[in-house]
């Protein structure tokens, strides 16, 4: 069967290449739209948000088959995105701003119920204190006091890939769009490391795709949006406040990645948001009291 009209993410690429185009049922997702091909996981199916370095759009019936054909296909890759200051300052204000709007997207699912001040419904309902924790992290720029906070959600929550694993990659997506020193490079290697003994091998490698911010082009899509000039990122975080995110895309990207998964697409946009605006996002409260509040 041939996949060459689809498009295909490089490392389902990289995979069935290794396997002339054959793939097997990953073990304990058979009835998913998961598989394996040469050791890695791949994604088969049709959800238009789903775009990902493992994912491979076709229909069901190449899925059960057990093999397409690459012919024609070209790898889709999106190297991981850098921000200059500016950017990263329009970026954080916009995240804010998005914040107010979350339930224009929908009712929030899983960790982005800690944005709307609620309390997400068990086993999540532990977690605002390590959301906040997390955020401090963020406004610290402190790598040793994020990973401490994030390691317990790894693995933590229902569904392919738990809430914990979506939520905290996402973070350090967001936190990867600037230079990162040692300590940050270090944090990102350890918690990569965490995921594959905390979590199922599923889990575990699509958490490090989303921690070296090789994931989902709607959320990359979001990030160009979140980061581009707008009047949200001249006018200062206090404007920002009443919820009016300027750049249309933004809401319209947002809308793409809570369409992903279950909750996976909330949760990696709580995570987002979490790791481009700390605690901002949590309390809406101006830049110059972070350092009070996370004292």
């Amino acid at each position: 069967m041939n996949a060459s009209a689809h498009p295909i993410g490089w490392k389902a690429h990289a995979a069935l290449s290794r396997t002339s185009g054959r793939f097997v049922a990953l073990p304990g997702f058979a009835d998913s739209a998961f598989r394996l091909a040469a050791g890695e996981p791949i994604w088969i199916g049709e959800a238009p948000a789903a775009l990902h370095p493992r994912s491979v759009f076709a229909d069901a019936a190449i899925r059960r088959a057990g093999a397409l054909a690459l012919t024609g296909a070209a790898p889709w890759r999106e190297a991981p995105l850098r921000l200059d200051r500016n950017a990263r300052i329009a970026m954080r204000r916009s995240a804010i701003a998005l914040v107010a709007r979350l339930r224009d997207l929908g009712e929030p699912r899983g960790f982005a119920t800690v944005l709307v001040g609620e309390c997400p419904p068990f086993p999540l309902h532990a977690v605002p204190p390590r959301v906040a924790a997390i955020a401090c992290a963020i406004d610290r720029d402190d790598a040793t006091a994020l990973h401490d906070a994030a390691l317990p959600l790894l693995g933590l929550g229902p569904g392919l890939t738990p809430s914990g694993d979506d939520f905290v990659g996402a973070v350090l997506h967001a936190r990867s769009v600037a230079p990162l020193d040692a300590a940050w490079v270090e944090t990102r290697r350890r918690l990569i490391a965490a995921a594959h003994r905390r979590t199922h091998a599923l889990g575990a490698a699509l958490f490090g795709d989303l921690a070296m911010g090789e994931s989902f082009a709607a959320l990359n899509r979001l990030v160009r949006a979140l980061a581009a000039p707008s009047a949200a990122a001249t006018r200062g975080a206090a404007s920002t406040a009443a919820g009016h995110v300027d750049v249309p895309q933004a809401f319209e990207a947002a809308c793409d990645v809570v369409a992903i998964g279950h909750s996976s697409g909330w949760d990696m946009l709580a995570g987002l948001i979490i790791g481009c605006a700390g605690t901002a996002a949590l309390r809406g409260v101006a830049d110059s009291r972070r350092e009070e509040r996370c004292a």
